[in-house]
């Protein structure tokens, strides 16, 4: 397994009782069929403050695309800063019940063909589509984003389809 990824609403001043997202390399189809049983990695360090007093914080419930039930997530809780930290899969943004990889195919197809894919449902396609033009408006002033637009934003490690234009979007 790979380490964390984190981020922070800015650097060396985490949020008094916030929720930090970490990214784990994680067996999705095993999760979903272990629940709460999966072996999750402990971070040795609390990403916020580097504080080496993690304690479990029960589950938290999320539903990924095609689950009737919520998956249960791993939560940790830091004393010294009062964080509370989410363990997720890698292949997921925070925020975002579908796949990168279906993601990035929807945008792809939009970009290269200006037809959406026959799943997941158009709504979600289009609530994309308009948070990745308002992240591409911010790196180049264009009406319709391109595949130079999202190789822009993946290379900075932003999510380019949400619609949040704080700092704290960060996937890696």
């Amino acid at each position: 397994m790979a380490g964390p990824c984190w981020r922070h609403a800015a650097p060396g001043h985490p949020p008094k009782g916030g929720l930090l997202v970490l990214h784990f390399r994680v067996d999705v189809k095993r999760l979903r069929e272990v629940g709460r049983g999966y072996p999750w990695p402990r971070p040795a360090r609390c990403p916020s403050c580097r504080g080496a007093r993690l304690w479990g914080h029960g589950y938290a419930g999320r539903y990924f695309e095609g689950d009737a039930y919520p998956v249960w997530l791993k939560r940790y809780r830091c004393p010294d800063c009062r964080a509370v930290h989410i363990l997720r899969p890698a292949s997921y943004w925070a925020r975002f019940r579908y796949s990168i990889r279906t993601i990035l195919r929807s945008l792809g197809r939009k970009i290269g063909q200006d037809r959406w894919l026959p799943m997941p449902s158009r709504q979600a396609q289009q609530y994309w589509w308009r948070g990745f033009r308002i992240q591409a408006s911010r790196v180049r002033n264009r009406d319709r984003p391109g595949w130079a637009d999202l190789g822009s934003l993946l290379a900075r490690n932003l999510i380019p389809v949400t619609h949040a234009i704080q700092r704290e979007r960060r996937w890696a």
